[in-house]
């Protein structure tokens, strides 16, 4: 029980203790605490899950473990222990540890790694012929070659995030520590041949949450989490997975204000930091309240949405009611298909009194295989012989299919595209479109981000990945339309 009796604070997701295992947890504790830190509960707890053995092995059953908890838990504590337990019982092992970057990871192998260890009586297993004319017995500070050495040859070592990293000797353990300021794979990646020849070898993630760049911890969170829930369906007995996680934070809907939230989720608190530090930290971060969210409840910030190309009163303003719709003539459609070619989306361009077009989504479905025969259903019912579509888009496989049913087809280039998303912002903020609201083509509009091409500027789709074939659709054919109407267009709506 912690302060003023309170309860462990509890994991937001985490492998169970398999009871029919052994484990070195208890070695590794013992570790830690001859460094002078005994373990809190939660890393013995952890020590224990990822320190169980293979029953028919003897090696480690879990070749990967993910820590992923709020800052000021222990996490660096627990991987000095496990790196530490390793280099002392496996002779001649090779560990390797990376943080941020190489300087940071130099910085902890000496002040958090080296100098716990040879201040405690481990001291006596570290390499004296090592570090002699620095005076630092055991730590090797050559360029290049930073590294703890042990008296029975095992070494640990820094990691630096590079392609060559972790290739060389084989390799018994990799700590990859603060993995939220990784973006990819590469460490990783590089780590895992040099550890596939040896049958004891573990891969060590920790890291508090991170940022929208941080996708190579959250793709492994994801994934992890996702592969808990699976086995967690399954009788423990039946439970196969070679990774492990522990992953402290606090529930989404949890009050970040409330001391409660604080001590249920996070285990650090009263041990290793106080309420009053909680407190302090929330007052902080006032005027950013995301970083006290980060890094003391572990929460991920939600994803920026960037300001939309059109402002969102612009378009409103745009906007007819259902009884001011009244567009005339023949329309000009419009056909585009997502880059995947998984959505497909058909829409219209037509004449209005007082706007230059008025724009609507007709159809936005999933594949291919639709939009061509909708097309000729909708000349059927309202008119029009015209189909604009992006020549170097995937909608252009179905200009021949369109030609084949007698549509004239306006296949705009590259340059006529830019034209097109430029004219259609004009025509936006001006007041010279119409449309109906339509919660997809908003949707896709609010979505869409500026990709430069040349000197001008195209549509593109913007960091949700959200479909934007409905704003092409519309936006094309507003560009044939706008080039039939020329000079006989009246803003008025006198010549139409």
């Amino acid at each position: 029980m912690r302060a003023g009796g309170r309860p462990e604070a509890v994991p937001l997701h985490s492998t169970e203790r398999n009871p029919t295992r052994d484990t070195t947890g208890g070695r590794i504790a013992a570790v830690s605490a001859r460094m002078g830190e005994p373990f809190i509960p939660w890393q013995r707890d952890a020590a224990d899950i990822i320190g169980e053995i293979d029953p028919h092995t003897g090696d480690p059953w879990y070749q990967e473990y993910l820590i992923v908890g709020e800052r000021q838990i222990g996490k660096t504590t627990l991987v000095r222990a496990k790196l530490t337990d390793r280099c002392l019982f496996t002779p001649r092992a090779t560990v390797r540890y990376t943080a941020q970057n190489r300087t940071m990871a130099l910085m902890r192998l000496e002040t958090d790694m080296w100098f716990p260890i040879s201040a405690s009586p481990l001291r006596s297993f570290l390499d004296f012929n090592v570090g002699k004319r620095s005076k630092k017995p055991g730590l090797s500070g050559k360029g290049g070659q930073e590294h703890i050495a042990f008296a029975n040859g095992a070494g640990w070592w820094i990691d630096s995030v590079k392609a060559t990293s972790g290739h060389g000797p084989k390799l018994h353990e990799a700590a990859i520590d603060e993995a939220f300021a990784h973006s990819d794979a590469r460490l990783e990646q590089s780590a895992r041949p040099a550890m596939n020849n040896v049958a004891a070898s573990q891969l060590g993630v920790m890291s508090a949450a991170g940022d929208a760049s941080s996708t190579y911890l959250r793709d492994k969170l994801d994934t992890a989490i996702a592969r808990l829930e699976l086995e967690q369906s399954r009788p423990m007995h039946e439970r196969t997975s070679r990774t492990a996680l522990i992953h402290y934070a606090a529930p989404r809907d949890a009050d970040r204000e409330d001391p409660n939230t604080w001590w249920t989720y996070h285990p650090g608190l009263g041990y290793l930091t106080t309420e009053a530090k909680f407190q302090g930290a929330l007052e902080g971060f006032a005027a950013n309240p995301e970083e006290f969210d980060r890094g003391y409840l572990g929460w991920w910030p939600a994803a920026k949405v960037p300001d939309p190309v059109i402002p969102r009163l612009a378009w409103a303003d745009d906007k007819l009611d259902e009884d001011e719709i009244d567009w005339r003539g023949e329309p000009v459609w419009g056909v585009d298909v997502s880059p995947d070619r998984d959505w497909s989306a058909v829409g219209m361009a037509a004449r209005h009194p007082g706007r230059r077009a008025y724009l609507e989504v007709l159809d936005h479905e999933q594949g291919t295989h639709w939009p061509v025969r909708r097309l000729v259903q909708l000349r059927a019912q309202f008119g029009g012989n015209v189909v604009a579509l992006d020549g170097s888009g995937g909608a252009g496989a179905f200009e021949q299919d369109l030609k084949d049913e007698d549509f004239d087809v306006v296949r705009l280039n590259t340059g006529e595209k830019a034209d097109a998303c430029g004219a259609f912002y004009d025509d936006a903020l001006t007041k010279l479109l119409a449309h109906g609201g339509d919660p997809v083509l908003n949707a896709a509009l609010f979505s869409a981000v500026k990709h430069r091409v040349a000197d001008r500027w195209v549509f593109s789709r913007g960091r949700s990945l959200q479909d934007i074939t409905a704003l092409y659709a519309v936006l094309l054919p507003r560009y044939v339309l706008a080039r039939q109407l020329g000079d006989d267009y009246d803003p008025d709506g006198s010549t139409l």
